[in-house]
C-alpha cells in the first residue's frame, strides 16, 4: 500500500489575549464591563439594533455636508451672506436635532437590541459608574421606555477584576447571563415591578 494521503486539518481558533486594564482608569474599567456584557447579551441570541446609530450617521453627514457647501458653495462672501446664514442655521438644527435624539432614543444607554422570537420589544442595556466611585450598576430594561420593566445589579468592580488589571471573566459573565434570565423571567409574566440582584450573594 502506498503512502496515506495528508489530511489538512483547519488551525485551531486562537483565543484572543486577556484585556490587561489600568485599574485607576475608571472610564477603562467600565468600558471593560459594559463590553463584556454586549458579549454575553449578543451570543445568547439577541441582535443588536443599528437603528439609532444609522441615524445619528446619518444627521452627522447631512450637516458636514450643509457646512460645506457654505464654505465652498458657489459665490464669495458678503455676496452669498443669505445663503451662508441658512446654512449656519441648519446646522444649528441638525445638530440640536441630534442632540435631543440621541437623548430621547439612547440615554446612557450602551446596548439596544431587536426583539427576540416571541418578545415584543428588545433590550435597552445601560449602565452606571461614577467618577472616583467603585460601585458599578448594570440595567437591561425594555427597548419600550414607557414600560416600567428592568432589573439591575449593582456591585463593587473589585468583585470582579483581578489586582494585576485583569478582569474575571467567567464570573462577571456568569452573573450578567443571571440578570439576563431575570429580565427575561420578568419580561414573560409582564411583572412591571423593577428588582435588584446582588451578585455577592449569587453562586
Amino acid at each position: 500500500m502506498g503512502p496515506r494521503p495528508v489530511v489538512a486539518t483547519a488551525p485551531a481558533e486562537q483565543q484572543p489575549e486577556p484585556e490587561k486594564i489600568n485599574l485607576d482608569d475608571g472610564h477603562a474599567i467600565k468600558h471593560k464591563l459594559d463590553s463584556t456584557a454586549s458579549e454575553v447579551i449578543l451570543q445568547s441570541g439577541y441582535v443588536e439594533d443599528h437603528l439609532i446609530s444609522n441615524v445619528k450617521i446619518t444627521l452627522g453627514l447631512i450637516a458636514i455636508a450643509v457646512a460645506i457647501y457654505s464654505h465652498f458653495g458657489p459665490g464669495k462672501f458678503p455676496a452669498n451672506w443669505s445663503a451662508v446664514v441658512y446654512c449656519v442655521a441648519a446646522y444649528c438644527v441638525l445638530n440640536l436635532v441630534l442632540i435631543i435624539f440621541c437623548n430621547i432614543k439612547e440615554g446612557d444607554s450602551f446596548l439596544i437590541t431587536h426583539p427576540k422570537p416571541g418578545s415584543e420589544y428588545g433590550l435597552r442595556v445601560a449602565s452606571r459608574m461614577e467618577r472616583y466611585s467603585d460601585q458599578y450598576t448594570l440595567i437591561i430594561s425594555s427597548a419600550n421606555k414607557w414600560l416600567d420593566r428592568e432589573v439591575k445589579m449593582e456591585t463593587s468592580v473589585t468583585d470582579y477584576f483581578h489586582s494585576d488589571g485583569y478582569l474575571a471573566e467567567a464570573k462577571y459573565k456568569h452573573h450578567v447571563a443571571k440578570l439576563l434570565s431575570q429580565y427575561e423571567r420578568l419580561d414573560a409574566s409582564s411583572d412591571p415591578r423593577p428588582k435588584a440582584l446582588n451578585p455577592g450573594k449569587q453562586d
